[in-house]
Formats: structure tokens, sequence, C-alpha cells
């Protein structure tokens, strides 16, 4: 039976408490503090809003001076404000949570989320703090009652400070010493509401409202925080799914997760931090008989997100569920380096399977359905797939290749040749994270000439990218587009000399701080 206004009401305290009243002096309206100053017969007189005390400033004090100015009796820093100008709008404002013991129950704990108001466009001297009760909760053991400031109760409890002050230019203010003295002696005193304070968004600030929620009707929230199990509960202050995977009212841990002790062992062991959806994706397969341990489920938990199920169902006309996951869990085992997720296997996978039917490769034979190192088949059919949309180019590239062999260079431990193909452009870019695969076309129609530069003892390895127009150096760039260590600058010297270089005088010039153009 729900609760009424009148009996919930009874609950919170009358007036405003004296520590509510320091608490947002001295912490929430910290900022509200002001000089007004004014000036008689040349001597300017500042009075401080804080300490109700006028002084002579030390120093002569403009207007909303950037700087702010000390109060020479309370040593408060504050703005400073032209007594003689109109302040109509001057109207400090901020919002906090306030948390206390219930009045009537001390097994109970109260939260007033309450707006506070400073006006400052009448009498400066004058100046009241104004408080507003706008939200209020109760949160009794097994049990959460919440009135908006209509005196309504809504069907479902929802943290004020992501509804009516979530937009504007709202202050928000949750102090953690307040909590941690109203939850004292409480059966709250341990529901690690600590570890819920701080959010991913760093700038958010929570009124804990809803935590405390979570807490005054599941206690279970208790234990899966202390049991490593803190992402259930996020994924609920987040208003995430949890898929069905929590029995909130679980008596016990291993209630609450739907283990048995030995699954619950094999996951701490792991250290891997379960999400609602992997443990779901385990308690399915677990029904299925698909074999799959608790933690090489919650590695294979991906396979069950909506985003993937397309996929998914394209593979299991060529094979079986079990041995898709069997699959994905041997790509993350064995080759971790490149997969760490399923996503990662599952989308590789899927355009390892297109760029098989494109290059009319039979899908349906396990060797080519189930290749032992995905990433490098998935790399080398992507390569062949280019060469084929670039046999075109690549021809005029071989053409060119054959006259610009006559430029290769070799000196100081580093080897300079001409790009072969349209595949090596394409390689070069992507180890050195620069855009020279771009250049195919430009380099295959005598646009550019394109030369790799190579350590000796290791030819194969990128290192340098040098471009070349009208006989001119244009670029030469490293990983990440570096400029030329001194000793690439040594060499391409020497190449521009004994290779561009002509008999007479040339006009070659070598700029080794030119920015990069690709």
């Amino acid at each position: 039976m729900a609760m009424k206004y009148e009996e919930f009401k009874a609950h919170f305290p009358e007036k405003i408490s004296a520590q509510l009243e320091r608490y947002v002096t001295d912490n929430v309206f910290k900022e509200s503090r002001y000089l007004f100053i004014k000036t008689v017969a040349k001597v300017q007189f500042a009075y401080c809003t804080h300490c109700k005390k006028q002084h002579r400033p030390l120093e002569r004090l403009r207007h909303k001076q950037v700087e702010l100015a000390i109060c020479l009796n309370c040593k408060s820093k504050c703005g400073v404000r032209s007594a003689g100008i109109g302040r109509k709008f001057m109207c400090d404002t901020a919002v906090l949570v306030w948390y206390e013991k219930s009045v009537q129950d001390n097994q109970a704990i109260t939260a007033r989320v309450i707006s506070v108001y400073r006006d400052y466009s009448g009498d400066f001297k004058e100046v009241i703090t104004k408080y507003n009760s706008s939200h209020m909760y109760l949160f009794q053991s097994g049990n959460s009652t919440y009135f908006s400031y209509s005196m309504k109760q809504p069907k479902k409890l929802r943290s004020a400070f992501d509804g009516e002050y979530k937009y504007g230019s709202w202050k928000k203010h949750m102090s953690v010493k307040n909590i941690r003295q109203a939850v004292q002696g409480t059966p709250f005193q341990y529901c690690t509401w600590e570890q819920y304070t701080k959010y991913d968004n760093g700038a958010y600030i929570s009124d804990m409202t809803e935590f405390f929620d979570l807490a005054a009707r599941y206690p279970c929230i208790e234990y899966l925080t202390k049991s490593g199990f803190s992402s259930m509960v996020w994924a609920k202050l987040y208003r995430d799914k949890t898929y069905g995977a929590i029995n909130w009212n679980g008596k016990t841990i291993f209630d609450v997760l739907r283990l048995n002790k030995a699954e619950l062992n094999e996951i701490r062991k792991s250290g891997l931090e379960v999400s609602p959806q992997a443990l779901r994706t385990y308690q399915k397969n677990r029904k299925k008989d698909m074999g799959l341990g608790v933690v090489e489920s919650i590695l294979a938990a991906d396979l069950e997100m909506p985003i993937y199920q397309d996929y998914l169902k394209e593979l299991l006309r060529l094979t079986t569920e079990k041995a898709i996951y069997k699959y994905v869990l041997k790509q993350i085992r064995n080759h971790g380096d490149h997969y760490k997720r399923a996503a990662n296997v599952i989308t590789d996978w899927r355009d390892y399977r297109l760029d098989c039917l494109e290059l009319n490769i039979d899908i349906r034979e396990d060797r080519n359905l189930f290749p032992n190192d995905l990433h490098e088949a998935h790399d080398k059919l992507r390569k062949q797939i280019k060469m084929k949309a670039d046999e075109a180019l690549n021809k005029k590239v071989a053409k060119r290749v054959s006259i610009l062999e006559s430029f290769r260079f070799e000196k100081y431990g580093l080897i300079l040749r001409p790009a072969e193909s349209t595949i090596e452009l394409f390689d070069e870019g992507k180890m050195l994270k620069h855009c020279v695969g771009r250049y195919s076309e430009r380099y295959a129609t005598g646009y550019c000439d394109i030369f790799f530069i190579r350590k000796a003892e290791e030819p194969d390895k990128p290192f340098y990218t040098l471009e070349i127009q009208k006989g001119k150096i244009v670029q030469c760039r490293g990983f990440k587009n570096n400029d030329m260590t001194h000793e690439v600058v040594a060499f391409v010297k020497a190449f521009v000399k004994e290779k561009l270089t002509k008999k007479k005088k040339s006009r070659i010039k070598l700029n080794s701080r030119q920015e990069v153009a690709v």
C-alpha cells in the first residue's frame, strides 16, 4: 500500500538545520561572496556580504574586475560589484541534495533535493538565502518512497539531478561527508555506496538517490559489490539492460548470479570483469549444453549482441553454433595480439567470408571457412582484392619501375628503391601510418615518383618514404609523418648528388622540414 504524503512528510525535519545552513554558506555559495564598493569624497569603501562588515580597501577596486578581492575583515575571496550600478538580474542559484536520518525511524534515511537562491537585486545588505525542497526521498529497508514538489508520488523513483535540474545553469552539489553521517548506524552504512559516487563522466554529479533506491530494495547490492560484480550495479545506475542475468531478490551471491561455487571461483580466478550481458550468455550456453566454461562464455559474449546477429545467421548456414563459438575462442586464445574480443573476430570473419565469395573461394570447405590465423588470412585476401581492382594501375606501375630502377641507391647502411606495386604503397602507408597508399594513381601515371628507403639489414621493413616531382624532392617522411633523422638527411643528400644531379649544376632543392602533402 502506497504511503500517504502526510505520513511520508513526518520523516523529515520541519526546519533547515544549522548544519545545512553552514554547508550552503561554506560550500554551495562559497563563490557568492561580494564586496560592494562605493566612493565618498574620493575615499573608496567596500561592504562584504559574507561578514556584513565595511572596510577601506588597500588598493582601488574596480567593478567586475577579473581578480577576486580579499575582504580585510573575514579574509574571504570576493567578487567586486559597484553599489551604484543596477543589478536587476543579479541572483545566484544552485541545487544540492541533503541526507539525514529519518525523524520517525532511526534505521531509515531521507534525502531532499533543495534549490537555493540569493537575490542581490535589492538591498545587498539584506540578502538572505532562500531554500526550496523540490524533491523528497525516504529510504527504508526493503522500500523507497518519493514525492516531487507537486506532492505527487511518481510510479518510478528518478534522480532530480537528472530530471528537473539536468539542463540550464544549475550548479549541483552532493556531500560525501553528509551522506556518511546520515547512514551511520543504519542498514545503509555498509551498502558500499562510497564506490558509486564517481561516474565515468568526471563532470557528472550524482544525487545518489537512485543508488539508495536500489540498496533499499535489493540488499544484494552490498555483496555484489564486495564480491567484485559492481558492473551489475553500474548497469542499473546507467539504466542499461541487465538481460535478466541477475536475480535481484536472491538471498546469497550464488542465487543472485545464478552460479554455483565452482563457477564463481572460476570467474574470480580469471580476473575478468563480467558484464550482465556476458553473464547471461553463459547462463544460456549452459542450458544449451554448449560445452563452454564460464570464462569461455564471457570471452565470447559479444556474439549475443543484437548487432552481430545477422553475422551469426550467415555463418549458421555454413556450420553449427558450437563450431562458431569454438573457432572464435581459438582466435582469441591463439592470436590475442589482434583479437581481444569476440566482436573483433566476428567482424573480421564476416569480411573474410565476403572476400572469399568475391574471389570465388569455396567457403563451404572447412579449410577455407576456418583458417588457422584469421587475421593473416583476412589481410591476404584484402591484398588480393586490391590487386585485382588495381590490375590496370599495376601494369602502368610495372612500366614505371623498369625506368625508375636506374635510381636504386645504397649508402650509409640505407637502401633506396622504387615502389613496385599499388599493394606496396598500401602496405607502406599502413605500416608507417601515413597516406602514401592514396598515391597509387599519381604514381602510376607519372605525376610523381615514389621511393622506399630501407635499412640495409631490414630491406623489407618500411622506414622512410620519399616523393619526387619533376626532379625535385617534395617530401620524405617516416612513421606518423616524422621528419627525416640526421642519418636520413645525409643519405638523401648523397642520393640527390649522385643520382638526381646532372653534370650541369642542379637546381634540385632538399628541404628536410617540408610539410607533408599526404
